[in-house]
């Protein structure tokens, strides 16, 4: 259920208009949510706490945001994109796009280290889901948001003619972005270099097979 803001401004904290709202402020709001979610889960999330992490005071949050969930979905879609690099084959290309990808779930955002990683945050948004459908919308657009540069590699693949049609594209996708989740969020799983590669030369040469009906696949 949405945690609606019902205190009232002062006239002097309401946006006037022709003044100018600060950039810096709500940048730090944004981080601050960020960090508190890490920190805390969203349980223990409170906008109170938003404020004295931002140090800004709570009408500044709320002349931009109207509930609690507002701030974590707008703190979710700050959190910047991956861009693949298309520079070597698709194995080479998916192993750079997830190495990138676990870097940023280990490291908060804001350019400021949390005491524990984002791992610890995710899962407590996705239990609040079955009750919150604003969240669940914002964390499923977040989601798309991350699978998206998995597309570009596999297309870019096509294009080039590496890789032959594929029968689901949908599919290869959670097939790659899946057992590095789980690795990430359910214990210390080895998320290294080397594993990354191993498992996407699997993924791609099993893609390869049943693209091509043999059974077996070349190596990628």
């Amino acid at each position: 259920m949405s945690s609606r803001i019902t205190e009232h401004e002062t006239d002097d904290d309401r946006h006037l208009p022709g003044r100018p709202r600060s950039l810096e402020s709500e940048q730090a709001i944004l981080d601050a949510a960020m960090v508190l979610l890490i920190q805390h889960g969203y349980n223990g999330f409170t906008l109170d706490k938003v404020a004295a992490e931002a140090c800004v005071s709570k009408a500044t949050i709320y002349r931009r945001w109207r509930s609690k969930e507002e701030v974590v979905i707008a703190a979710l879609g700050a959190i910047p994109a991956i861009h693949p690099r298309l520079t070597g084959s698709v194995v080479e290309n998916l192993t750079d796009f997830i190495q990138q990808f676990v870097q940023m779930v280990k490291t908060a955002p804001g350019q400021r280290q949390a005491e524990t990683r984002m791992v610890t945050m995710l899962p407590s948004l996705v239990a609040q889901c079955e009750h919150n459908a604003e969240l669940m919308r914002a964390l499923r657009a977040y989601i798309e948001q991350r699978r998206l540069p998995v597309r570009e590699i596999l297309e870019h693949g096509l294009a080039s003619g590496e890789l032959p049609k594929l029968k689901d594209m949908n599919l290869l996708i959670d097939a790659i972005i899946g057992p590095v989740v789980m690795r990430l969020f359910h214990g210390n799983g080895d998320v290294s270099e080397a594993q990354i590669r191993s498992l996407m030369e699997l993924l791609i040469a099993g893609a390869r097979a049943l693209a091509e009906g043999t059974g077996t696949g070349p190596e990628a």
